[in-house]
């Protein structure tokens, strides 16, 4: 045997040239050579490939990596086995999921070795004119799930830090932690809520209507831009991207004002795909799910389907990503096996999400990126909730009816849309003036329809049906300095800037088409202000001091100050009323310090106080203005409400365990909603409230096949009633107790299973304070994961509600006393199947 050659999981670029042959011999091995018949040997490193010809020898392969597969092309050869079949062997050895050994269409043949966690490395030799491949599995340890643990987090302090330095609780939700999730559920916040300490139990519903973090409000970016507005009526800001568009998700749990408003509960980054560092790469990935009761699927309207096409190119100075995906969903059923409305859930939609990026080193210091990021969704119900039920005495279950035939929608949307566009410029400089420099503009446009038209005359004198648009413009400058060159201390300071345009409708429907029809046509005759046009500008100016004081201890501390504008023109509001225009302003400080303390090398400390802050809704204030009201006169705006939070915990980083323990307390002394005052203007709400909690989360790989781990959030809170007493806040606002636990097998090579349960607690506190009008109850939930290699993809099935539990969110539970048409039960046992491939 001659000595063999080192054949490394190398990158295509890298990959290895066969040696340089005399001309003779080349001509020579014009003609392709066969293989004959392939071997496949166990050894105690793993396995031999022999490949066997007819006496002639192989040229050596080029190589590269896809995934978890090494991928190896031969182009003068061909496979001529005795039965005339590609040659496949699953599961040779521990390590390896597949070999396998194909004709090209255009000539040669291509062998694929998946590894079980991870690429193979191969050694090429020959032995009497064969072609050997000594195979050896690569290893994904706990080395990698390590790495994972401590990754760097940039959300926290806007700078990159390893997250054990970080005096906040944190979570990092991973590219492969999303894409097994998104083979359970598409849903973004049950995502979250699944895999976030202190978020909320999934709620049902498209909007973040019902969703809190730490019990308070959140704010979420994409690369860094706010999808909240001010416009608080359908606050869907979850749902602007497909998660399988998400490289990764930072989330800063508990009040912070790093970068801007609205995050009193926490702070949700979501950052987009990366292009991968192969030369190019694409990625398909479809599927489709159904509802399945007593062992059978339910009705054909019940059918989903997605499908997402990514590619990716990456050279030594720029890179590019594509990706578009379409999904479309039917109908929801119980677990009874009955349709569950479709209004305010993601039910009966169309879904297309777009996402370029772009990316470009001027020179080793510079680089630019620019991002673009579509989504659209579309729903078409046909199920709508039963109004009837609300006669029924007692406390019903809500019932999906279909809409009556022959209903007709002119002039208007057909129903519930939302539309988003984001588009971002980056510039970094690593080496500006011995400081690094980070500056992003960017343009968001968020449109929306409030669902099917609807009869509102009890409420509102009309027919109606209510779209809505926001489109917000800014750009934030950072600039990091050391102050030594050591860098163990560093001042992070900038200016961050978003002008934010917003504006609500009704849209009237005739009222005598529609009572002549008997409630089936709705025909548009008119378009009025309900929200009128205003305009907020948001201006922010900061300063971040990070300083290691020693090697064990790191402080970070900060201030900023905020300067908040609202102006709105004269208007009528939709009752008729003339309002006086004008401007209102609101500034105040922001003050955040943190210690983090490395006990151990594995083991962390840290305590924090932070600030954050929010805007009322002032669209809220505009649209029921009274008769002869004036904007600037008449509301009382001098400072955002503000929440104080205190944060003490530990971080625990070991090989083969991870976890994390954090107790909290935040406090506001102004509420975020509006009063009159008798013969004065509107104020806002003086309602100090306080929410306290504890937070917990472990991680622990016992083996090489095993993975388990669980989260615990357990919070309360109250606010201050008129007798000065506090009073426990609503099970809406404070979620009850909320655990989730997973155990994950890899079963055999190749194939992982997973099981998942989520359990949200019993709470009676609201209804004895008489926050809640019925006691909330306990659920749990199962799910199960399972995937496999297969073709040198992967093929997902995931079972969401495996038990096919009927219960009812916290949500439905919340409003079921006093509206029987939002008590709608969650989708029983709900089956997804998946094939994802990367070449």
């Amino acid at each position: 045997m001659s000595s063999p050659t080192s054949w490394a999981t190398e990158p295509a670029s890298e990959a290895l040239e066969p040696p340089a042959t005399p001309v003779r011999d080349w001509m020579a091995q014009t003609a392709q050579v066969s293989i004959t018949g392939i071997r496949v040997d166990e050894t105690e490193a793993g396995v031999q490939i022999v490949l066997e010809t007819a006496g002639r020898e192989l040229t050596a392969p080029s190589s590269r990596t896809v995934g978890n597969a090494l991928v190896a092309d031969i182009p003068d050869a061909v496979l001529d086995l005795p039965a005339g079949e590609p040659f496949e062997q699953f599961s040779p050895a521990a390590g390896i999921a597949l070999v396998s050994v194909t004709n090209q269409p255009e000539g040669g043949v291509r062998i694929s070795i998946t590894g079980t966690d991870a690429p193979p490395q191969v050694e090429v030799s020959t032995m009497t004119g064969n072609l050997v491949l000594s195979v050896t599995p690569g290893v994904e340890t706990a080395v990698d799930v390590d790495e994972d643990a401590i990754q760097v987090v940039v959300t926290a302090t806007r700078t990159e830090e390893e997250l054990q330095d970080i005096p906040r609780s944190v979570t990092v939700i991973t590219r492969e932690e999303i894409e097994d999730q998104t083979r359970l559920n598409q849903d973004l916040g049950d995502i979250l809520s699944q895999l976030v300490p202190g978020f909320s139990a999934p709620t049902g519903r498209t909007n973040t209507f019902g969703q809190s973090l730490r019990g308070r409000d959140i704010s979420v970016l994409i690369d860094g831009v706010p999808q909240n507005t001010n416009l608080g009526s359908i606050p869907a800001f979850l749902t602007t991207i497909d998660p399988q568009a998400i490289e990764r998700i930072e989330v800063v749990r508990g009040p912070n004002a790093i970068y801007g408003a609205q995050a009193t509960g926490g702070l949700i980054n979501i950052i987009t795909r990366q292009p991968d560092e192969a030369p190019i790469r694409h990625t398909i990935d479809v599927g489709g799910s159904g509802a399945i009761a007593n062992g059978a699927f339910l009705a054909e309207d019940g059918f989903g389907y997605r499908a997402r096409y990514s590619v990716s190119a990456t050279t030594d100075t720029e890179s590019a990503l594509g990706s578009i995906s379409y999904q479309s969903r039917g109908v929801y059923y119980d677990a009874n096996g009955d349709r569950i409305p479709s209004e305010y859930r993601d039910a009966e939609t169309d879904e297309v999400n777009v996402l370029v990026r772009l990316g470009a080193e001027l020179d080793p210091v510079q680089r630019l990126n620019f991002t673009f990021n579509y989504f659209r969704q579309e729903q078409d119900a046909n199920y709508i909730s039963d109004p009837e039920v609300e006669e029924i005495p007692g406390v019903q279950r809500a019932r999906a009816i279909e809409l009556p035939e022959g209903t007709q929608i002119i002039g208007a949307p057909d129903g519930g849309q939302l539309e988003t566009t984001n588009l971002t410029l980056q510039y970094f400089n690593d080496d500006l003036l011995n400081s690094q420099l980070e500056g992003q503009v960017f343009f968001r446009d968020y449109a929306f329809v409030g669902g099917l038209p609807r009869d509102s005359r009890e409420f509102f004198d009309f027919i109606l049906q209510s779209p809505g648009d926001t489109q917000q413009w800014g750009g934030r400058l950072q600039v990091n300095t050391p102050f030594n060159p050591e860098e163990t201390a560093s001042l992070l300071w900038g200016v961050d800037y978003v002008r934010e345009n917003s504006s609500q409708s009704f849209n009237i429907f005739d009222p005598e088409a529609f009572d002549e029809s008997g409630g089936r046509i709705f025909r548009k005759i008119d378009q009025i202000d309900f929200v009128p046009p205003y305009t907020l500008n948001d201006l922010g100016i900061f300063a971040q001091l990070q300083w290691d004081i020693s090697d064990r201890l790191a402080l970070s501390s900060g201030a900023r100050y905020v300067n908040l504008r609202v102006n709105a023109d004269d208007y009528t509001t939709f009752e008729g009323n003339d309002v006086e225009g004008g401007t209102l302003n609101a500034e105040d400080f922001v003050f955040n310090a943190g210690l983090a303390y490395d006990i151990t090398e594995a083991l962390t400390a840290f305590t924090s106080f932070s600030q954050g802050f929010s805007l009322p809704d002032i669209g809220r204030v505009l649209r029921f203005a009274p008769a002869g009201f004036a904007v600037e006169a008449d509301i009382d705006l001098t400072q955002p409400q503000k929440v104080d939070n205190y944060e003490i915990g530990l971080r625990g980083n070991w090989n083969s365990v991870q976890a994390s323990l954090a107790g909290f307390y935040n406090y506001s002394s102004l509420g975020t909603n509006f009063e009159p005052t008798e013969g004065g203007p509107l104020r806002t709400i003086r309602a100090p409230q306080q929410v306290y909690g504890v937070e917990a989360a472990l991680d622990w790989q016992p083996g090489d096949d095993w993975r388990l781990g669980s989260t615990v959030a357990g919070l309360e809170g109250e606010d201050e009633n008129e007798d000065g007493e506090f009073t426990a806040l609503n099970s809406l606002v404070i979620p009850p107790l909320k655990i989730t636990a997973y155990v994950e097998n890899e079963t055999l090579p190749g194939w992982r299973n997973r099981l998942q349960l989520l359990y949200s607690g019993d709470r009676d506190r609201g209804f004895e304070a008489g926050t809640d009008d019925a006691p909330i109850d306990s659920y749990i939930t199962l799910d199960l994961l399972s995937s496999v290699s297969l073709g040198g993809g992967e093929l997902s099935l995931g079972i969401q509600n495996l038990l096919n539990t009927d219960y009812f969110p916290v949500y439905s539970q919340f409003f079921a006393p006093f509206s029987e048409t939002s008590n709608t039960a969650a989708p029983g046992r709900w089956v997804t199947l998946s094939y994802r491939r990367t070449f």
